[in-house]
């Protein structure tokens, strides 16, 4: 009798004990920063109506990650039907100091009867939510989930979820899946996702949950985590804990009738129809929608009916735009459309992206004055812009960007980054002769959202002084790295200047300056250089009238100068070409048996060779094509680099050592491309190092044995910023390889925008 009755006694004890744990459903901590390094926490828990448990959970413990842990309190204590009871619980906690918390939750229990969560009576409820404090990111505020955690669908019919999220910051967001964690936030053993006929993921872009289909009948819970990205960098994320519940049912999913994507201009109108129907002919559909757009403090969107119910339910999405919407990441709305089906009503969810693009800049033009130009244009419509982009590229194709293109198109060169969105104004100096340039200007916001291009504006630079067209090793005899240097005449000369006209060309070498020719031809081979020996070549014609009144000079022109590289298994070659005129391809030649054959033809200045062997060396030069953009001069202009020697390496390498310099600093003291230094890996091999940079006379600006070269764009004779425009390197890495000592010679050119 006794064994009886203890048997009746453990048998309520652990009734009642279930009837007291099994209640967790779906959960989530979001948050929302107060101010200095305080923020207000909200743990939201959907739990088992029946359950007394809920109701005796009027606070729950959270764990905020600094160490400490507390109670807070519960502020909504909601029935929604369906056994699903809403909790909502609420406080504020200061932090000391900036990091990466982990602010988590830990319950008894899960409800009883989960599907893929083996025992999920016996299991806790946990979540968890990351919280990053960077003062130099930004305070943040985390991603808000708008469509409830809690769901149904059928056996054998696609399933669809959106939560809806909404980022109060404009942050961009990322969504993967995650398992479901139970004590002390491990994997609960035996869980699994969901079984599907086809499949069962999350899109990693839109947050949208598709189940493929559903093949029992049942509760699942699955867990999905979605990540802030600010300027490339994760500021945050919430993992969510939902639950679905699966029946037998022959409904079908109503649908949704509107485009996926949108864009607007900020200040502009945004308006569309929304649509819904239902396969089931007698099965009405209510249509609503949430989202970003509808939570915004300034214009939001609005719904025109907020919910629109019947056989074919119909809403109007308007909102009136403003600068204040512009952003990088586009907005999302999600469209629900749930029909009225028995025994189960279904819901389809259907995402649309907006993206809000600043204005274009209005009436760019511009003007030549001599060698410079001028840009005006209106002052830009946003006020919360953070700059104006100036762009330049040579020749003029003047393209119209797509319908929700912003920014600028490749093959556009940044000159300036002009940080007063008020200017109106900009001059681009020391401009070549013999080309025709296209301008273009784009606003940038301050997370990086950049608005539509403006019109082009297009100008010619008159040919009014002498044009360099090649400076080219010999043709005719490689091997000896003569260079021939040409020049055109101009076509377009002032009447106050006397025939006949003569010619001086200047030569640089290595920062050495000299006139190496005085005449009235248009050609020159310079035999007192050796393109080979030489680490830059650069020259320069003027043009004299009878009476010796100068007429114009010519741009600086470079020769092909070309870098080789044995490593093991392949020989890397490397050229620069600092030229007035587009430098349009290459062909790479290698000398097999007695002679030379081409072996590629490539568009940029890099080619890696790997048809090689080991120990073995082998001659290449390169020879390039290119042209002024105006026309009546000749093109192609062709010009050879010296013959280069590489010998090939036998062993692999034991260690990568890497050293690659930039082609465009911005020294303007805001932290990011400061500064002309190189990406380097390997740097405790480096034992020797020089670089000089000079300007297009062959001034020398800045030289230094340091590896890391670290040039801030300020002349060393005069302490000065430098202008906007191209400088020229030449670096000299000595560095232990595998054979010993080993050289990496590198040249090029750098531009600063300012």
């Amino acid at each position: 009798m006794k064994r009886k009755l203890l048997f009746i006694f453990g048998f309520f004890f652990c009734l009642a004990f279930t009837a007291k744990a099994t209640h967790q459903r779906a959960a989530e901590i979001t948050y929302t920063w107060i101010g200095g390094n305080a923020y207000e926490f909200t743990l939201t828990c959907y739990t088992y109506t029946p359950s007394p448990a809920g109701l005796q959970r009027d606070s729950l413990l959270l764990k905020w990650g600094d160490g400490s842990e507390g109670y807070i309190p519960r502020v909504v204590l909601q029935n929604l039907g369906d056994d699903y009871t809403l909790n909502v619980y609420r406080k504020v906690h200061n932090y000391s100091s900036s990091g990466t918390y982990t602010i988590s939750m830990e319950d008894a229990n899960r409800n009883y009867g989960v599907v893929n969560v083996p025992n999920s009576v016996s299991v806790p409820m946990y979540i968890e939510t990351e919280l990053v404090i960077n003062p130099f990111l930004g305070f943040n505020n985390s991603v808000q989930l708008l469509n409830p955690p809690i769901d149904r669908g059928c056996v054998g019919k696609l399933y669809l979820h959106n939560p809806s999220a909404y980022d109060p910051d404009g942050d961009s967001l990322s969504y993967k899946l995650v398992a479901c964690k139970g004590m002390d936030g491990m994997d609960i053993p035996g869980y699994s996702y969901p079984q599907a006929t086809q499949s069962f993921g999350i899109d990693p872009a839109t947050g949208e949950l598709r189940w493929e289909n559903p093949m029992l009948q049942g509760e699942y819970n699955v867990a999905f985590m979605v990540e802030e990205w600010r300027h490339g960098v994760k500021i945050g994320s919430v993992i969510r804990d939902m639950q679905i519940l699966i029946s037998a049912c022959d409904n079908d999913l109503p649908q949704i009738h509107c485009d996926d994507r949108y864009c607007v201009v900020a200040g502009e109108q945004l308006s569309f129809l929304v649509s819904g129907s239902d396969p089931n002919p007698y099965n009405n559909v209510t249509l609503t929608a949430s989202g970003a757009p509808f939570e915004l403090a300034q214009s939001p969107a609005i719904m025109n009916p907020e919910t629109a119910v019947g056989l074919n339910p119909e809403f109007e999405f308007v909102w009136n735009t403003s600068c204040a919407h512009v952003r990088n990441a586009p907005y999302q709305i999600v469209i629900h459309a749930k029909d009225d089906g028995a025994p189960v009503s279904l819901t389809n969810v259907k995402t649309i992206s907006i993206n809000v693009m600043g204005p274009k800049v209005q009436n760019l033009s511009a003007e030549v004055h001599g060698h410079d130009v001028t840009l005006s244009w209106l002052p830009y419509s946003c006020a919360n812009a953070a700059a104006l982009l100036v762009y330049r590229k040579a020749g003029c194709d003047g393209y119209e960007p797509d319908e929700c293109e912003t920014g600028i198109r490749e093959g556009y060169q940044l000159l300036a980054i002009l940080d007063d969105i008020s200017a109106y104004s900009y001059t681009d100096h020391d401009l070549p002769q013999g080309m025709a340039y296209e301008y273009r200007i784009v606003a940038r916001f301050p997370d990086g959202a950049t608005s539509i291009v403006s019109e082009a504006a297009c100008v010619e630079l008159k040919n009014d002084s002498p044009l360099m067209t090649h400076v080219s090793n010999d043709s005719i005899d490689l091997v000896s790295g003569q260079v021939r240097a040409c020049w055109t005449h101009p076509k377009e000369i002032d009447g106050q200047y006397v025939a006949p006209f003569s010619y001086a060309l200047t030569r640089v070498s290595d920062g050495a300056t000299s006139v190496v020719y005085e005449g009235a031809d248009t050609s020159f081979l310079d035999a007192g250089v050796n393109l080979g020996e030489v680490g830059t070549l650069i020259y320069k014609v003027e043009m004299r009238d009878a009476n010796q009144q100068m007429m114009g000079e010519s741009a600086t022109a470079s020769a092909v100068m070309l870098t080789t590289n044995g490593t093991f298994n392949e020989a890397r070659l490397s050229w620069t070409e600092a030229v007035p005129w587009m430098v349009d391809s290459a062909q790479i030649f290698k000398q097999v048996d007695n002679h030379f054959v081409r072996i590629a033809s490539v568009t940029d200045f890099t080619f890696t060779d790997t048809d090689v062997e080991s120990d073995m060396t082998y001659r290449y030069y390169v020879r390039t094509f290119g042209h002024y953009t105006l026309e009546g001069i000749m093109r192609p202009l062709v010009n050879y680099s010296a013959i280069k020697t590489v010998r090939i390496g036998h062993e692999e390498p034991m260690e990568e050592f890497s050293y690659t310099l930039p082609n465009v600093i911005t020294p303007n003291g805001d932290g990011f491309n400061d500064v002309f230094e190189p990406k380097v890996t390997g740097l405790d091999r480096i034992v020797g190092a020089k670089t000089v940079i000079f300007n297009r006379w062959g001034n020398i600006l800045h030289d230094t044995d340091d590896p890391l070269i670290q040039w801030d764009g300020k002349s060393k004779m005069t302490k000065l910023d430098c202008p906007p425009g191209t400088y020229f390197y030449i670096t000299d890495i000595t560095y232990i390889g595998e054979a010993g000592e080993e050289q990496l010679h590198l040249q090029g050119s750098i531009t600063i925008v300012r």
